[in-house]
C-alpha cells in the first residue's frame, strides 16, 4: 500500500484534501503531521482518513522519525501560517514556520525519501500586487511579495526550486487564490464576516481604501480537484496557478454576504471600518490556463458561495 504524507492536515485546506482524496484513493495510507495551532482542529479530519502525528516541521528529529518509519511515496505540503494580519504582528514566526519548516521538510525528504513525489502548496501573493489587467502567469510573474506572509512563502519556494535543480527532486508547486469552505477558521474575510453577521454584529473592513480591494475566491472543493490534477498530470519542476473566475471587491463580497445572511440592502448599517493594514495589495490577478490545459475545471461559482453562506 502506498503511503502519503500531508502536512498541516488539521488545517482548513489540507483537512478537506484528506477527507476528499482518501475516498478517491482508498488504497493509499494517509499520514497527517500537524502542530495543532490555534486555527487547526483534529476533528476537521475524519478519524478513518489519516494517522495523526502531533509535531512541528521545525523539529528535524521529529520529521526524520516520521519519514523514516513510513518511507512515503507522496508528500503534500500544505502546512503554513497564512493569516496576513498576524504576519505584520509576528513576522519571524512566519519565517520560521513557512520558510524554515519547509526547508526542514524538503531536506528530510532528500535524505530519506528522495524518490517521493512532492506537491508544494503556495500562494498567489508571492507575485505581489497586480497593477494592470494582464494576469500573472507562471512564466511572466516575477516574485515581488509585499508582506511578511507572502515573503515567507516566496522564500520557501526558492528553497524548493533549489532542491529541484540541485538534487533532481520530484516537486511540483501550486500557487492559489483565496479559498473558502468548511473547516476554515473565522479569521479570513468570508468565514469571519459570516460568523459576525450570524451573531448580529457588523462586518469589519480594513479602512475605506480596502473596501475596493479585489480578491478572487474559490471553493475548497475546486482547490482539492486542482491539487489532484497537478499530482496526477503535472510535470516535475513546474508551477501551476489555481485561479478563480469569480473576482470581487471586498465591498461587493460584503454586500453579498449582508444581503444573503441578513436579508437587507441597508449595507451601511452592517459595516464598520477599522484600521487598515500597514500595506494591502489591491489585487492578485493570476491566470490558470496552464492548469486548465491539464483538465482542471472550476465547478463552483457565486451561487455556491451563496449556498455556503446560507448553510
Amino acid at each position: 500500500m502506498p503511503n502519503a504524507l500531508v502536512t498541516g492536515g488539521c488545517g482548513f485546506i489540507a483537512s478537506n484534501f484528506i477527507n476528499i482524496i482518501h475516498k478517491r484513493y482508498p488504497d493509499i495510507k494517509f499520514v497527517n503531521i500537524d502542530k495543532i495551532d490555534y486555527c487547526s482542529n483534529i476533528h476537521n479530519v475524519a478519524d478513518e482518513s489519516a494517522v495523526l502525528f502531533h509535531g512541528s516541521l521545525c523539529n528535524p528529529e521529529f520529521v526524520e522519525s516520521v519519514l523514516n518509519f513510513y518511507k512515503f511515496d507522496y508528500v503534500f505540503h500544505f502546512a503554513a501560517q497564512s493569516h496576513v494580519d498576524n504576519s505584520f504582528l509576528d513576522p519571524i514566526s512566519f519565517t520560521m514556520d513557512n520558510t524554515y519548516g519547509t526547508h526542514v521538510l524538503i531536506e528530510m525528504c532528500r535524505k530519506y525519501i528522495p524518490d517521493a513525489e512532492i506537491i508544494h502548496f503556495s500562494t498567489d501573493e508571492v507575485y505581489g500586487e497586480s497593477l494592470t489587467d494582464e494576469p500573472f502567469t507562471e512564466i511572466t510573474g516575477v516574485l515581488k511579495p509585499t508582506n511578511p506572509y507572502s515573503a515567507s512563502k516566496a522564500a520557501a519556494e526558492m528553497i524548493v526550486r533549489s532542491y529541484i535543480q540541485s538534487f533532481d527532486m520530484d516537486i511540483k508547486v501550486i500557487r492559489c487564490n483565496n479559498v473558502y469552505g468548511p473547516n476554515q477558521y473565522p479569521e479570513k474575510l468570508i468565514p469571519k464576516f459570516k460568523r459576525l453577521l450570524k451573531e448580529g454584529k457588523k462586518c469589519t473592513i480594513h479602512g475605506t481604501r480596502s473596501a475596493q480591494v479585489k480578491r478572487a475566491f474559490m471553493h475548497v472543493d475546486d482547490v482539492v480537484d486542482a491539487v489532484d490534477v497537478v499530482w496526477k498530470k503535472g510535470k516535475t519542476g513546474e508551477i501551476y496557478n489555481i485561479a478563480s473566475d469569480d473576482e470581487m471587491s471586498v465591498m461587493d463580497v460584503t454586500k453579498l454576504m449582508i444581503k444573503t445572511i441578513i436579508g437587507t440592502d441597508e449595507y451601511d448599517k452592517w459595516i464598520t471600518y477599522i484600521d487598515d493594514r500597514p500595506f494591502n495589495d489591491t489585487r492578485y490577478h493570476i491566470c490558470a490556463k496552464k492548469l486548465k490545459e491539464l483538465g482542471w475545471i472550476q465547478k463552483k461559482g457565486k451561487e455556491d458561495l451563496i449556498k455556503f453562506l446560507n448553510h
